[in-house]
């Protein structure tokens, strides 16, 4: 008998695909900005967490609904602390050592990913874990403690229910103004062992058991097994980075070719090769810039980037100022043949 000696996740294939025509919007963990970013780099019309990275549920739900009410922050909804200031809402990307620089920089935002969020086909959500933080003086839970003293804060645990109510709510209220979209939940497959390895097994089995009942009671929800796959599938300290918690780039590779496999047409699929063509042929450094050979590259890749323009609506701008900017470099020398 043969044995492979591992554990196959094949993700089944969506009852939809995604293309380039759809808007995707993603909340949640660093593995979901880090597969927001795969969509990006591939010319997808997507919008990478709103408020920066947030892990615990209910910090994902309330950024949904404050997405609805597109309700914005002032002067008292920020805190000053190490010479900035900063939202207990928001990732550190949005702090500012001014107030109004830190406003300007959370309701710009705010408004033009509420009015996203309003046309968005798709929104992937992806949970990193059950534990939270809350402020010991009024009970407010934060998304990001911005290194305060642990002195000011609470650690606590989400139960199951508390994290189907909070997130039924924020669905509910997405659908209210965007009845059509549909939700992909997916569990970060990275580790949080600063509370205990028994912690985050327990921490994980919460997000489960919540996210299996949403599934179970709400239409147009789906599943995606990032988790299975890196923790199930891959199951190496290979596809880890240095700190042993955090999935490589070979990891996020892997998840992101199931995504394709699992979402993307067949002729999704096939422009997502041309676009890595060109991505490619963009980050090219040539041996000779000023050679025959050279120009010819140039000029069949900018061809194909109009044709890509044209045919897909698609934008090349960086990638042809590389080009173009090549080919400038290549007539400026004496030909060399």
């Amino acid at each position: 008998m043969q044995h492979s000696y591992r554990t196959v996740v094949s993700p089944s294939p969506a009852p939809f695909t995604i293309h380039h025509d759809h808007k995707i919007l993603t909340v949640g963990s660093c593995f979901s900005e880090n597969i927001g970013n795969k969509f990006k780099q591939y010319k997808f019309n997507i919008c990478i967490n709103p408020f920066g990275q947030q892990y615990n549920p209910y910090s994902i739900a309330q950024a949904l609904v404050r997405l609805v009410d597109a309700q914005p922050y002032c002067e008292e909804d920020l805190v000053f602390h190490d010479e900035l200031y900063h939202s207990f809402d928001h990732h550190g990307c949005f702090s500012a050592p001014t107030i109004s620089a830190a406003l300007e920089n959370i309701n710009t935002r705010l408004k033009s990913d509420a009015a996203f969020l309003r046309h968005a086909d798709y929104i992937f959500l992806t949970f990193g874990t059950s534990h939270y933080f809350s402020l010991k003086e009024n009970g407010r839970i934060v998304s990001n403690c911005h290194k305060l003293s642990g002195n000011f804060f609470d650690r606590k645990l989400f139960a199951p229910t508390e994290i189907t109510a909070c997130m039924r709510e924020a669905i509910s209220k997405v659908k209210s103004v965007n009845p059509g979209v549909k939700f992909i939940l997916t569990i970060s497959p990275v580790r949080y062992f600063a509370f205990g390895v028994y912690e985050n097994s327990v921490s994980k089995a919460h997000l489960f058991t919540a996210l299996h009942e949403l599934l179970q009671s709400i239409d147009n929800l789906f599943y995606f097994p990032a988790y299975e796959l890196v923790i199930d599938d891959l199951r190496d300290y290979r596809f880890y980075a240095e700190d042993m918690l955090h999935p490589n780039y070979l990891a996020t590779q892997y998840v992101w070719e199931k995504i394709c496999e699992t979402f993307l047409s067949e002729n999704t699929r096939s422009l997502l090769q041309k676009i890595d063509d060109v991505l490619m042929a963009a980050r090219h450094r040539p041996r000779n810039p000023s050679s025959a050979a050279h120009r010819k590259f140039v000029q069949k890749y900018l061809q194909l980037i109009q044709e890509l323009q044209v045919k897909h609506n698609l934008q090349f701008d960086d990638e042809a100022t590389q080009l173009r900017n090549s080919l400038s470099e290549a007539t400026s020398k004496p030909q060399v043949e």
